[in-house]
């Protein structure tokens, strides 16, 4: 078996009976000085190696973008750096007013079954939708677009009104 020198300048190298949260101390602050330096940060990852076979406890404190904060079950306190890129939310958290003013038409379509109950509410949300999109600089598709759940909505809305009074006068 061949063993691996390391060089005097490793964060590797520690003194035998320096205890594991001291090293992890050192290590944080190498790393808060340069967050980039890949060597010290493998240190942390063996030496938290270490500490986890020692002691399997961890508990996450909290976080920000570029790391973590960690607890041991002996209430020793340190920083994590993450490794991984932040991810997107999917779906996207805000709707184009494009993608509402569909969404509102589709709902008016389908609030035609209930006597068009429905539409008559879910209609003038497409049309007001709508307005906003067409009050927006934007592209000649976003445009007609509009302009078509416009119409679509009004239509919708006109045919829904007769349902509704059909539906009253078969109530009254």
């Amino acid at each position: 078996m061949e063993t691996q020198s390391v060089p005097a300048t490793s964060p590797n190298l520690a003194p035998v009976g320096q205890p594991l949260e001291e090293r992890v101390t050192e290590l944080n602050q190498a790393l808060e000085l340069n967050p980039d330096d890949a060597t010290a940060r493998q240190a942390l990852y063996e030496t938290m190696q270490q500490m986890l076979r020692k002691d399997a406890f961890l508990a996450y404190q909290g976080e920000t973008s570029a790391l973590y904060t960690v607890r041991t079950l002996g209430e020793f306190q340190f920083i994590h750096p993450k490794d991984r890129a932040l991810f997107e939310p999917f779906p996207l958290e805000k709707f184009s007013p494009g993608r509402a003013a569909t969404k509102w038409l589709g709902w008016s379509i389908a609030g035609l079954i209930p006597a068009g109950l429905g539409t008559l509410f879910c209609a003038p949300l497409a049309m007001l939708a709508a307005v906003k999109l067409m009050r927006q600089p934007g592209s000649a598709i976003a445009r007609r677009r509009a302009w078509v759940v416009l119409i679509g909505a009004m239509l919708l809305w006109l045919v829904a009104l007769v349902f509704f009074l059909i539906l009253i006068l078969h109530v009254v």
